[in-house]
Formats: C-alpha cells, structure tokens, sequence
C-alpha cells in the first residue's frame, strides 16, 4: 500500500528547495514485494531515505515535514559530493567513447562495440511497464547526463562555430545546426543513434528538431506514448548548459506511437518552467492493465527483433540495426548516479523482462532437450540459464562476451560476465557502485520460470567499478 498523503508532504518539502538534490519515488509494496524485503518494512506507511527507515507507521504531517528537513539538509552536502562524482563519471564515458570511436581502443575486444538496438528497446519497454513516472525519471537523467556530461564539447565538435560565438542568438542558431549532426554524424560520431535528424524550424527561443529512426523509438510499436524522455531531458540538459538559461525540451511526435519521426521542441529563457507535469497517481487496477498492455508490446518488440537478428527484416534500412554502446551506457549509470533507489528500478525492470521477455520459447526447448520438467532445482535452473545465455541464438545480439557459470557450492551458484554492453570500458571512471541491476534482474527472472521462485540474484563484482567481469551471485532463500 501506499500513503498519498505523506507523499504529497515529501513533494510539498523536496520540490520547493531540494528539486535539484532530491529524487522521489513512492512504492507500493503489494506490487513490488522485492523493495518491502530489501528495506525490512515492517508497517506502513514507512519513509526511507538513502536506505534508511526514518518514519514508519503512523505520522502527522508536522512530524514528517520535520524529520524530512533534518534528514534531507544533513545530506545536501553529501549529494552536491555526489554531483561531482557523477560529472566525473560522465567525463569518463564520454572519454571511452571517443576512444572507442576514433578507433583508439576497443572497449570490447572479443565482440566489438556495438550491440543491437533490440536490447535498448526492451529496457526501455520494461522500465516503462512499472510506473508512469518512470518517463519523467528517464528525462530528469538524461538532463542531468546533458548538463554535467559532455555533449556540449561534442556538439562544438562537429560544429566548431558553436564555440566561438559570444552572441546568443547566434550560437542558438550554431546549437541547432550541432544538432542535426549529433544524429546524422557517421565519420566523427557514427554511434548509429539515429539515422538522420533536420532542424524543421527555427525562433529565437526555440528548436523543432525532428529525428529520423531514433533508436529508441524505430520500433515501431505503438505503445501509446513518448520512449525517448531519456534523449529529451539530455537535449533539455545540453541547451541550458551552452545557452546559460533555464531549458526544456518535450517530444511531440514518436516512431513509437505510429509517427514516421521523432519531433522534439527545445525551448530556453529565463522564463521557462523547467517542471514537468507528473501524470495522476494510478490505482491498481490501472497499473495492471498499463503492466499487460507494456507485456503485449515486449511481445511484438521480440517479434521485431527477431527478424531483424536473423536478417529478414531490418528495423532501420539506410544505417541497420546495431549501435554503438556508448548510446546504453549513459541511460544506467544517469540513473544510478542520480538516485540509489534507482537500483530497485532497474532490478525491477529487468526482472519484468526476464518473465516475459524474448527468448522462452528457447529456454522450454533448451528444457525438453534436456530431460527436466519446470519447476526444477536451482542447480538444474543455474545450468539451463547457462545454456541460454551462451546459446548461439541469444549471443547474436553482442549483448556480452563470454559468460562463465561456477558453483561455489552450498547451493551458491556465480555467473560471470565479460565484456557487458552496460558497462564494458568503464573501469576509469570514478563509480563506486555496482551498475548492472537490470541484468540481475533479468537473471532473476528467467530463473523464476525455471525454478517457480524468486532467487536472490546479487552483483558483487562489476566491469564498471573495475573488476576484470561481472560476477552474479545466485541464491534461493532458504526460507521460501
């Protein structure tokens, strides 16, 4: 359950003074039960903060406006520590993948650096399914990666007049042209983000951009709203950090709800709202059609994908269907960086695809060939996600390297990952936190269609904090 009204005085108290610190997400517990165990909450309703109960049970709306300005004060200088690490963090990935690029280095040695766009997509999608604030979260991380990272000093790039312009008027207009070779670049910046991108029209204080086959969104799917919040918020990000005022960008028209382009509307001035409009609370029975109508369109994205992996029908015919991996890396570590309590959601995501994702109808084949019948025992479950993860079929997507299963015994089972899409590359930079929740989440998922519970899957190593792989640590509780 959760407490609208203890939600409305932490929004009430975070958006006036701490917006920019702060990140917000209320939970309910009957349909996440992951977050109530990871907490340990005990009554309802329950603050937390950082990981910590700070109220639980019973409140009045002094006592938690109270607590809020005690707790939340404390840790503004902590979270202005964590501004910085994350402008180093970004500074980081940009460096890698300029490297990358340029053809310096290869982060990806044994598979190269390129994936397939299917795997940022079906993220997407199972993001989306949680939550309707999960678009405003995605946009809120791609204005922080646009403001702090380092696209400013890739648009100069490919549009050395951006730099060298002291009038505002001008360089707007330089911005907007930086723009369009952002995504249509192919020999400085050939990411593969985008086919092609055209500014339509052009104010003082104002750009329409239209983007053509924008990975996150040539799907094709109509999902019935915008997937490219995270690309918004970083346009949004980007223009305040060159212009120096207040910024904000909405896309207007999707590939993903039936347009034939993405259309994005990018304004700035000292009197522009930088407030998005959050969507009305939903209760349960609308969070569960939102859930199935998200599944029944992860359906018909793996359908897609599928075609395009096997080359019968490819989503984007002028550039094809693989990108650069610098276009994920940015969306998880944003997110992370922005909020810890982004790890839930990212867990929680990746779990919805393990479920209901592409792949089962290998998984059943791989059991069949196999001899065992669902559920079966973790050690048998272990072997079979094994099996899938190195088939050949999943691997063609350059979602990973090689991948590694070791039973440590006790019934503690490790899968190790090289040469993660999410975080290949990333060992310069200054994380210190594991990054790839979703991918234990997927873990957790395909391993609850086999085993018929919930195993607890853990990363205790990381690519991205410096660590050689990814290591997975599978357990089943033993109380379950």
């Amino acid at each position: 359950m959760y407490c609208p009204p203890v939600e409305s005085i932490v929004k009430e108290v975070v958006g006036n003074e701490m917006q920019n610190l702060v990140h917000v997400l209320t939970i309910d517990v009957d349909d996440d039960p992951e977050a109530k165990n990871q907490f340990n909450i005990r009554a309802l309703p329950s603050l937390v903060i950082d990981d910590e109960i700070v109220l639980e049970g019973g409140m009045d709306d002094d006592e938690v406006r109270e607590l809020l300005w005690s707790t939340l004060l404390n840790k503004a200088v902590s979270s202005e520590e964590a501004l910085e690490q994350t402008k180093s963090s970004l500074l980081a990935l940009t460096i890698n993948a300029m490297d990358s690029l340029n053809g310096s280095r290869l982060l990806r040695p044994s598979v190269g650096d390129f994936t397939h766009i299917g795997i940022f997509q079906l993220n997407l999608l199972s993001l989306y399914s949680l939550d309707p604030l999960i678009p405003h979260l995605l946009y809120k991380a791609g204005k922080q990666l646009g403001m702090y990272g380092m696209m400013h000093h890739v648009l100069t790039l490919l549009n050395p007049k951006l730099g060298q312009t002291p009038k505002r008027d001008l360089r707007f207009k330089h911005l907007a042209y930086a723009f369009e070779l952002y995504f249509s670049d192919r020999e400085m910046l050939p990411t593969l983000l985008a086919e092609s991108a055209e500014v339509l029209d052009i104010t003082p204080s104002t750009i329409k951009l239209r983007v053509n086959d924008l990975a996150s969104a040539s799907l094709r799917v109509d999902v019935g709203e915008p997937m490219c919040g995270f690309t918004a918020g970083q346009l949004a990000g980007v223009t305040e950090a060159v212009m120096g005022l207040p910024a904000h960008s909405e896309e207007t028209k999707c590939m993903a709800n039936g347009a034939k382009y993405c259309l994005f509307e990018i304004s700035f001035g000292p009197d522009i709202s930088t407030d998005q409009t959050l969507p009305p609370l939903e209760d349960k029975g609308e969070r569960a059609t939102r859930r199935q109508n998200f599944y029944e369109f992860i359906h018909e994205t793996t359908e897609l994908i599928n075609d395009s992996l096997l080359m019968r029908k490819v989503q984007r015919p002028e550039i094809g269907d693989f990108m650069h991996i610098s276009v994920l890396q940015p969306i998880i570590v944003s997110l992370k960086m922005l909020d810890r309590f982004s790890s839930i959601l990212l867990y929680s995501g990746g779990k919805e695809l393990g479920v209901f994702g592409p792949g089962k109808p290998l998984l059943y084949q791989l059991v069949q060939s196999y001899g065992l019948k669902v559920p079966m025992d973790l050690e048998d479950g272990v072997e079979l996600l094994h099996q899938y993860l190195t088939h050949p079929t999943t691997m063609l997507a350059r979602d990973q390297g090689q991948i590694r299963l070791v039973d440590e015994g006790d019934d503690i089972y490790v899968i190790e990952v090289e040469e993660n899409a999410s975080v290949a590359g990333l060992s310069n930079a200054d994380i210190s936190q594991t990054l790839c929740d979703f991918q234990a989440g997927f873990f957790a998922g395909r391993l609850h269609i086999l085993i018929g519970l919930d195993p607890v899957v853990e990363e205790i190593a990381c690519q991205g904090t410096g660590a050689p792989f990814c290591k997975f640590k599978i357990t089943v509780n033993s109380d379950v």
